[in-house]
């Protein structure tokens, strides 16, 4: 049973039993490197946020970037408001998965003569990234009926990191907080329908939330007043893992003061992160002069996010627990040539063996979507453990896809 509105850890410990359940009976016809998605943990989330959010009138959209596999896309179309997408390719992909009658909001830097069209006519809310760009974008919007929001940098960050904190200085991702204030003083420019601001990277609070809206509120009160939708942006970790809740409802609160009639908000990685899961297994074990070193064959370009940001996944090890007091301690390491293929350095109480499986948690966003095929090694294959407990093998990894991304037409004869 996965719990709602539970701590990350106890979520860990939900899955983990979970797994324990559904995976690890099965586990000697399960191909690694493999992502498996649970549906149970997906609804769960999904739950929280509506919980949280419904009563407060805010509507719950989800942010297809950081996982766009159908079944996933679906499901969250089935509880949301709406998905929201980042390219002309993603929109393309998203509306053949749910139809012609969920709501399609797309919000990106890449519009261009060349796609505007197209997104135009998937989109039903298109939030534009700049100024030149709303100029341009404006009367072919309006032509399909899609709804036009502009996207501003409120410059109030909710990010630790300047690596992912789209609300920094400088950032190419919405108008910057002077330009817009110029903007709204000299009357507007194009009628818009709605502003979008997204300020955070897997923030563990509001507070940005509610200044983003207070800076709004003062200085383009009469712009709010006209405006059908503010679409607050996403970028929160799940409800039970943020404080300050007591500061995102008095930001729309002061949005429903100053006449907005919707407010969107539009996690991803909140929604879908927690449902994934990498598994992957030993194939070597190494004494590399300065500690040990088991080699996974899975890499860290199918989890690219641990070496960005030297972030380090939970891990679970059946029968084997990671602890700060462990005594065998591993750097454990991708299956590439690359010097930098590692996962982390983990603690366990008992020596690690050949062919063991490994899990590492929170690989349900921004996986899969980056993974890369380096040198060859396959990308992970996908099982999904649905509502029922069955694990479902739903796609598996081939060599056509590494054949395919190095293939070309080219003629060696010319």
């Amino acid at each position: 049973m996965i719990r709602i509105g539970v701590s990350e850890a106890e979520r860990v410990k939900d899955i983990n039993l979970l797994l324990e359940k559904c995976l690890l009976p099965h586990i000697g016809r399960v191909e690694t490197p493999s992502l498996t998605y649970i549906d149970a943990v997906l609804e769960a989330s999904l739950t929280e946020y509506r919980a949280f959010l419904d009563p407060l009138g805010v509507e719950l959209l989800y942010s297809a970037k950081p996982c766009t596999f159908d079944f996933v896309v679906r499901a969250c179309a089935r509880r949301t408001a709406g998905i929201d997408v980042s390219s002309p390719g993603e929109a393309r992909l998203v509306r053949e998965w749910v139809g012609p009658s969920v709501a399609l909001h797309c919000t990106t830097p890449g519009l261009s003569a060349g796609n505007l069209e197209t997104v135009s006519e998937l989109a039903d809310f298109i939030n534009v990234n700049s100024l030149p760009m709303l100029r341009r974008a404006y009367r072919q919007a309006a032509h399909h009926g899609a709804s036009m929001g502009l996207r501003v940098n409120t410059g109030r960050s909710a990010s630790k990191d300047a690596r992912y904190d789209p609300a920094r200085p400088g950032s190419k991702l919405g108008v910057p907080p002077k330009a817009f204030e110029a903007w709204v003083a000299e009357g507007g420019g194009p009628v818009i329908d709605g502003l979008h601001f997204h300020i955070g990277c897997e923030s563990p609070a509001y507070a940005a939330a509610a200044s983003s809206v207070k800076w709004l509120a003062r200085v383009a009160a009469p712009l709010l007043s006209r405006l059908t939708y503010v679409n607050v942006g996403g970028g929160w970790l799940r409800p039970a893992a943020v404080k300050g809740a007591e500061h995102f409802r008095a930001a729309v609160e002061q949005l429903r003061a100053c006449g907005v009639r919707r407010i969107f908000t539009e996690p991803g990685t909140g929604i879908v992160s927690e449902a994934g899961v990498l598994t992957a297994r030993i194939i070597d074990i190494v004494d590399a002069g300065k500690g040990k070193v088991a080699v996974l064959d899975a890499h860290t370009g199918q989890a690219p996010e641990t070496i960005e940001y030297g972030w380090k996944p939970d891990l679970y090890t059946p029968g084997n627990e990671v602890t700060g007091a462990g005594r065998h301690e591993y750097e454990l390491v991708g299956c590439t040539p690359h010097v930098g293929d590692v996962f982390g350095r983990y603690r366990f109480r008992r020596p690690l063996e050949l062919g063991q499986p490994l899990f590492f948690h929170r690989l349900g966003a921004y996986a899969h979507a980056r993974a890369t095929q380096f040198t060859g090694v396959p990308l992970p294959s996908i099982y999904r453990i649905t509502e029922a407990g069955t694990l479902a093998l739903v796609r598996k990894s081939a060599f056509a896809e590494y054949h395919t991304l190095w293939s070309t037409d080219a003629d060696d004869r010319a």
